[in-house]
């Protein structure tokens, strides 16, 4: 007999089928107990797979969208994209996620896969590329998977028994008092909050950012991690308790720039956000450390 699950998994088969079961292993040991549905576990022999597809995405919270480097572009047996079919199980997947009210829907990017354009994507699910994602690498995945289950906590995913579903005006509550406290301590500081930011910050690819206070304003500089030139440069701001970066490209002249939101962890070691480029919707989760990987 199939069980409620609080968590959702949207994948391809072909795609990123192994990843799929990695994070549903994960997530039932951080958890203790099985919080993820996953069709190829979690449907009995003999069920009305559509059936069993809608009860379980109406008694989710929250939705992943596993995306990986063939997700976009699969193709189909007569060589058509398949998210262009309307009967493509993944496209549909995502419109009853998109459509259910109170659904969180999160698309993981994985494999070093980007975050698709909205005019990629078929219209009834364009609104996925506006998502925030988050980012999951071989290489930092008990960080990556921690950070997506904090996401899953504010979610209402819980240890220990079913997801529940915030109040929402205790979530109004919540983020009222958290903007009045940030308040009172950006007051309270000034500007002795630009010292936490200042120095050598490391990118997941290798390359490195110097920040520096210069007149006043921090300054930011993204040196390559092989030629140690600067090839992006651009002021930083202090927005309560969010760094805003906005970084332009150093020996191209570009229309765009590559936007940053970041946020200062309590240890201070590391900041995380996204980055996305201002002529895009889409954003790329980001984390940027003290120490060099």
């Amino acid at each position: 007999m199939m069980t409620g699950h609080g968590v959702f998994l949207s994948y391809r088969r072909t795609d990123t089928s192994g990843y799929a079961g990695r994070i549903s292993d994960d997530l039932a040991r951080r958890y203790g107990r099985a919080v993820a549905f996953r069709d190829i576990d979690s449907i009995d022999a003999g069920a009305d797979f559509v059936e069993a597809l809608a009860q379980a995405m109406a008694a989710a919270r929250v939705c992943l969208v596993l995306i990986g480097d063939t997700w976009l572009n699969a193709k189909g047996d007569r060589g058509e994209r398949r998210l262009d079919r309307p009967d493509d199980h993944v496209r549909h997947e995502v419109e009853m996620a998109l459509r259910q009210p109170g659904m969180v829907v999160i698309p993981v990017l994985l494999e070093g896969a980007r975050m698709p354009d909205e005019d990629e994507l078929p219209v009834s699910i364009r609104q996925l590329a506006r998502l925030q994602a988050v980012e999951l690498s071989e290489s930092r995945w008990d960080y990556d998977m921690s950070r997506l289950a904090t996401v899953l906590g504010q979610a209402g995913i819980v240890a220990g028994g079913a997801s529940r579903r915030p109040y929402r005006w205790l979530a109004v509550l919540a983020v009222c008092a958290a903007m009045v406290v940030a308040g009172l301590l950006w007051w309270a500081r000034g500007s002795d909050d630009a010292v936490d930011y200042v120095g050598l910050w490391y990118l997941p690819n290798g390359n490195y950012w110097s920040v520096r206070q210069r007149d006043g304003q921090l300054w930011v500089e993204e040196s390559h991690r092989d030629s140690h030139e600067v090839w992006k440069r651009g002021p930083g701001t202090l927005n309560g308790d969010q760094f805003e970066v906005t970084l332009a490209l150093v020996f191209e002249q570009k229309d765009f720039r590559y936007v940053h939101r970041l946020t200062l962890s309590a240890d201070r070691l590391s900041l995380i956000g996204g980055v996305r480029r201002s002529d895009r919707q889409s954003e790329q989760s980001l984390v940027l450390t003290r120490d060099k990987r």
